[in-house]
């Protein structure tokens, strides 16, 4: 039977998925999810959370005075539900780019970079099969550990909303770290290098923006605000340092949990609250997770091309 024949016979929905498909794709996906590495990673991320639950659990239980009420076990909700999003968020963060700071300069070091440049296969789809192999793990492990986050739904105190903005910024969160681990693979020379460059990045925006936040309101944005003693500034500087604050906490996923929970317990806050400068004027001030996801969206996008086209021109050198 000739060729023709023979895709003749396939339904086009099927000849047009696999004219479509990414072959580096699932030849990522199989060596990732065919040996016990993938599984065992798996299992560690959910016992560490389900210990740390566990953990909890029984702390809050044993502190608290009297029969476990309705109040109790509001408490004890939010309480395990801020803790797995708080460890989810750092184990995102630093096991993302385990995935993609080797992705392209591993290929390097293995000699099997030239075997995929000489390949037909462009440059957009060899990127997008590297970050979406990477993705498609990352996932599957935030997806596991929706159990834990519905069992502090299940105890009370946790909304659906929390549940669901938990969710996004965990998917917007391994996105970006696994975007930005890609472009240091793609511009260093070895992977050695790209990993101290992504883990630095991680480390910094996960840990040091918080605490630059912390320094900047506490030194800084009260003080002028609220004058201590002098004249108070106009409300255009306050406006401006409002602003300013709420960016800086939404660079780092950390931070912009801990504000967007702050405007939901405090305002009731979802996309948006209006604060009252004076008498006279009101500003809105978006929530600080909208904030996080269209600025690294929006970043990984730019990496996301700036990558492209340094594979396109080695392709052509």
């Amino acid at each position: 039977m000739s060729a023709s024949a023979r895709s003749a016979g396939v339904p086009w929905r099927r000849r047009l998925l696999r004219r479509e498909s990414n072959p580096l794709l699932i030849k990522e996906l199989r060596g990732r999810m065919r040996g016990a590495r993938a599984f065992i990673v798996l299992t560690v991320y959910l016992l560490l959370l389900t210990c740390f639950t566990s953990i909890i659990y029984y702390a809050v239980i044993a502190n608290s005075r009297g029969p476990a009420g309705a109040s109790v076990m509001a408490e004890l909700g939010k309480t395990v539900f801020g803790t797995v999003v708080l460890i989810e968020i750092f184990m995102v963060t630093f096991i993302t780019p385990a995935f993609t700071s080797g992705a392209i300069s591993g290929e390097r070091e293995r000699k099997t970079y030239e075997l995929l440049r000489a390949t037909l296969l462009p440059a957009h789809k060899m990127v997008s099969g590297k970050l979406a192999s990477a993705l498609t793990y990352m996932f599957l492990l935030i997806l596991a550990a929706l159990p834990l986050q519905s069992l502090a739904f299940v105890l009370g105190g946790v909304t659906v909303e929390e549940l669901a903005l938990a969710t996004i910024l965990l998917l917007v969160t391994a996105f970006a770290f696994a975007v930005i681990g890609l472009f240091f693979s793609t511009f260093a020379r070895t992977t050695l290098v790209s990993t101290v460059l992504t883990y630095s990045t991680a480390l910094l925006t996960a840990i040091g923006l918080p605490v630059l936040v912390l320094l900047f309101a506490t030194l800084l944005l009260e003080p002028l605000i609220y004058g201590y003693g002098s004249t108070s500034v106009s409300w255009i500087v306050e406006a401006g340092l409002l602003y300013l604050a709420i960016f800086l906490a939404s660079l780092s996923p950390i931070s912009a949990a801990v504000v967007t929970e702050m405007f939901l317990l405090e305002e009731d806050a979802i996309l948006y609250y209006w604060q009252e400068l004076d008498s006279a004027r009101l500003i809105p001030v978006p929530s600080s997770w909208l904030v996080f996801t269209v600025f690294h969206i929006g970043l990984a996008l730019v990496l996301l091309l700036a990558i492209v086209l340094r594979v396109r021109g080695q392709e052509k050198r």
